[in-house]
């Protein structure tokens, strides 16, 4: 069962974990940013596994049918990936802090991953900023299978458009494993995923903010400030629903009613890019 866990946590986190070392923008490249024309890509929105005690019981089968509930639920709510936040507010700051010109992409999704790959689908311009949702998942406590924490993670690549080398590469990853107030499955889903979609986004921002300061070097005035509603959304949830206060480590847990034995998740700490430590690609990389 702990090793089910530990293989689900990493289908749905390691997709924006990058192989490679972590690459804060060097300075020498930032040196040459000034003037230079700017794309984003981005990535089809990822699959989000929605993992329960029940469905963990059935091995891989169960690790399909989680990708399946959780695709479902993003169809039907409208969950908009967090990415497109990304692009809308981080791609902005960045060009306009090094002085370079965002232009449109001349293919804006793509379905490729490697530098080189990602800078043939781009033919007139001189970066690209590669935005790519990887990880996005819920899953129960050890100690509580009613309760629900929320993880999401993201890859951002700049690449050198006119030889597809890599600038600069980091992940991110952001959860609320740890906090305080954790929802049920049927309060994280009630009103059309509000309470999901409010997290993921404030996961977004989390992220945002992050890459921004450790990967780019943005001054924290480059960025809006995060909204209200994105702050800590499960404790504004949390006091406005009178009775819900909850403490996944003081939770005393009953048994689910298929009598699963779940073991604890992987602790993906928020937000973490050195679980996802990158490097330049090798200069002869395809």
């Amino acid at each position: 069962m702990k090793k089910m866990l530990i293989l689900v946590a990493c289908l749905s986190a390691g997709n924006a974990v990058a192989k490679d070392k972590m690459l804060p923008l060097p300075e020498t490249a930032a040196a040459q940013l000034q003037g230079k024309t700017l794309v984003v890509t981005r990535h089809k929105i990822p699959s989000y596994t929605a993992m329960t005690a029940g469905k963990v019981t059935f091995g891989l089968l169960g690790v399909g049918l989680m990708v399946a509930e959780g695709n479902k639920i993003i169809k039907e709510n409208e969950v908009p990936d967090p990415a497109v936040l990304l692009e809308a507010q981080l791609a902005p700051a960045f060009a306009k802090h090094y002085g370079m010109q965002l232009k449109p992409a001349s293919m804006a999704m793509i379905d490729v991953e490697k530098p080189k790959q990602i800078a043939a689908t781009q033919t007139d311009t001189d970066y690209i900023l590669d935005i790519r949702s990887g990880g996005w998942m819920s899953s129960y406590y050890p100690t509580e299978w009613a309760k629900y924490w929320i993880l999401y993670s993201v890859q951002i690549q700049l690449v050198n458009a006119k030889d597809g080398t890599l600038v600069s590469n980091m992940a991110c990853n952001a959860t609320t494993n740890k906090h305080a107030n954790s929802p049920s499955k049927e309060q994280m889903l009630e009103n059309k995923a509000q309470l999901f979609k409010d997290v993921s986004s404030a996961h977004g921002w989390t992220c945002m903010k992050l890459l921004a300061a450790q990967q780019f070097h943005l001054p924290e005035t480059a960025l809006a400030a995060t909204p209200a509603e994105y702050v800590d959304p499960l404790k504004t949830y949390a006091e406005k629903h009178s009775g819900f206060d909850y403490n996944a480590d003081a939770a005393i847990p009953a048994p689910p009613a298929d009598n699963a034995t779940p073991a604890a998740p992987v602790d993906a700490t928020q937000p973490a890019p050195e679980a996802a430590p990158l490097e330049p690609a090798a200069e002869g990389e395809k």
